[in-house]
């Protein structure tokens, strides 16, 4: 059962992630890509990090894939794994960057 895996703030977390989803049915990837990038960038200056700061901790060497994912520029966008890498770098739940 899914529930032993996790704790009672984990679980909580899981199915607002789902909830979430599900509230989001009726957009398009496009506007996904924005809202994503819109959090990101959202939480990267609450934690006082710039474009190059955030690039640099990912592992590149320039703002170019932070830059234009943050504000879907020529339909860059964060993939999962940068999600991931981001959450952890910024220490917050990847499920924040789904929020609407």
């Amino acid at each position: 059962m899914i529930a032993e895996n996790y704790t009672s703030d984990r679980l909580s977390n899981y199915l607002s992630l789902i909830v979430g989803c599900s509230i989001m049915q009726n957009i398009t990837p496009e506007q996904l890509y924005k809202i994503i990038g819109q959090n990101v960038a959202k939480y990267r200056k609450e934690k006082g990090l710039s474009q190059l700061d955030l690039s640099l901790q990912m592992g590149y060497k320039s703002v170019s894939v932070v830059s234009g994912a943050e504000i879907y520029y020529n339909g860059k966008h964060f993939n999962l794994e940068h999600l991931l890498k981001i959450s952890q770098i910024l220490n917050i739940d990847i499920s924040e960057f789904l929020k609407y």
